[in-house]
């Protein structure tokens, strides 16, 4: 790994293990933007109020959450509909002119489709309404309730993703994205918007001639 993840500018009296030291408690216990005109906090109180920027040390393992998210209502199609592409494929290869493939195909395709009127015949042969309502699941519907759990887990999951990102980014709106890319077309640079500033201050505590000293 080539480089900082974060490059302080200390005062001119740090020595550099005091500089690095500054650097390392800074990116742990995170920085905060302040725009142009508005003054450096001088105590702990005013330090409450600023706008911490708290996302660049996480942004990798959030992207990789993200992507694991991404992928579970797929593994969850995968697993539960496993016979279906069984079934879809032997349904085109028995289109092949190839004798032989096409045999195959059409014993595959009878093999799974007697499977699955054996499934439906052990269903209706179940004699407790109870069961049938809660311990099994008509295996004609299987697929098709499959289907709207899946496409469910794809809206839930891109929703969730955006109030994830909103609250990741420490903004208060669900438009974030939108707000960014209307401000990069306008022209407004980050230095107004704070939107992921380049620039951003912490403070450190340092012990100075028997007293303590706030240092940005």
């Amino acid at each position: 790994m080539q480089g900082k993840p974060i490059q302080c500018w200390v005062p001119q009296e740090f020595t550099h293990s005091w500089e690095e030291y500054s650097e390392n408690l800074c990116w742990v216990q995170n920085t905060y933007f302040l725009a142009a005109p508005e003054p450096v906090p001088s105590s702990d109180e005013e330090l409450k109020t600023v706008r911490y920027v708290s996302y660049y040390q996480w942004v990798a393992i959030v992207l990789a959450g993200q992507a694991m998210l991404s992928w579970v209502p797929y593994l969850l199609w995968r697993v539960g509909s496993k016979r279906l592409p069984i079934l879809l494929k032997s349904a085109k290869e028995a289109a092949i002119p190839d004798r032989e493939l096409r045999q195959k195909a059409i014993s595959c395709l009878v093999a799974t489709l007697e499977e699955q009127a054996e499934c439906t015949a052990r269903f209706r042969r179940t004699r407790s309404t109870l069961q049938r309502l809660f311990l099994t699941v008509q295996p004609n519907m299987r697929i098709t309730l499959l289907f709207f759990l899946v496409r469910s887990c794809y809206v839930g999951n891109s929703i969730g993703q955006i109030y994830l990102m909103r609250n990741f980014i420490g903004s208060n709106s669900t438009t974030f994205g939108m707000d960014l890319l209307s401000s990069l077309l306008n022209g407004t640079d980050w230095q107004r918007t704070g939107n992921f500033p380049r620039v951003t201050y912490c403070t450190v505590h340092v012990r100075k001639m028997g007293q303590t000293k706030m240092a940005q």
